[in-house]
């Protein structure tokens, strides 16, 4: 009688540095609620992304600005969206990897966005906070890894839609782009560009064998939110 096959390997989906990250932001977040408004205030000046900041030399501000955030929809949208993909791609590319896609991504988003406000003060040279630049980062490289994959959105966090990652990267900079063409509030246009820049650019550095190897140990790839077609 012929020995039955063995089950298949299965896919261990990595949370640690998406928990950490996570908690990470809504530690600060509530660290700053609780300080008096007049803290609150140097609490700001001293970990946003400024221009002024920058050039007094709080070169930590590329790093912190990314855990403050400019209201609680404003942080939660960005933990959802963080939680929701996060997960695979620190499977994808392992822990480390994983946290310098993101803080690199980030980073750089802030740089775009400074240049920016050194060319357009009025447009471009407000303070900036948020999450936003690593997760447009983090959408960049889900594009670039899993491009022919069907994932699902969802259309102003309401309508569920389905689509291949490739879309929802182009997308993505589509509506950067138009929003650096035309600023309007205070969304950060050019830091979201600039963190989708910066997440081809990771993914092209860490080199398209190393992305399939989960951890230190080279398995299957993980699954990704929706359809695979």
């Amino acid at each position: 009688m012929a020995d039955a096959a063995p089950p298949p390997a299965t896919v261990t989906i990595l949370r640690g540095a998406t928990f950490a990250l996570v908690a990470l932001n809504l530690m600060v977040y509530i660290h700053e609620a609780g300080l008096a408004p007049n803290a609150q205030i140097v609490f700001g000046q001293q970990f946003a992304l400024s221009l002024a900041g920058i050039r007094a030399g709080a070169w930590w501000q590329f790093l912190t600005y990314q855990f403050l955030h400019g209201g609680f929809t404003h942080l939660i949208l960005n933990v959802l969206f963080l939680d929701s993909i996060g997960p695979v791609l620190e499977t994808t590319l392992g822990r480390w990897r994983f946290l310098v896609l993101y803080l690199v991504s980030g980073s750089l988003g802030g740089l775009v966005q400074l240049l920016g406000g050194a060319l357009s003060q009025k447009y471009f040279g407000h303070p900036v906070v948020g999450a936003s630049a690593g997760l447009c980062g983090l959408l960049a490289a889900l594009g670039a890894i899993y491009a022919e994959d069907r994932i699902q959105a969802r259309i102003l966090f309401v309508i569920p839609v389905t689509l291949k990652a490739k879309f929802l990267l182009l997308a993505a900079g589509l509506i950067s782009i138009g929003g650096v063409i035309f600023p309007l509030g205070n969304v950060a246009h050019l830091a979201h560009l600039g963190g989708l820049v910066g997440g081809l650019w990771c993914v092209n550095w860490l080199k398209p064998q190393q992305l399939l190897e989960i951890g230190d140990e080279p398995t299957a790839p993980p699954p990704i939110p929706g359809n695979r077609t």
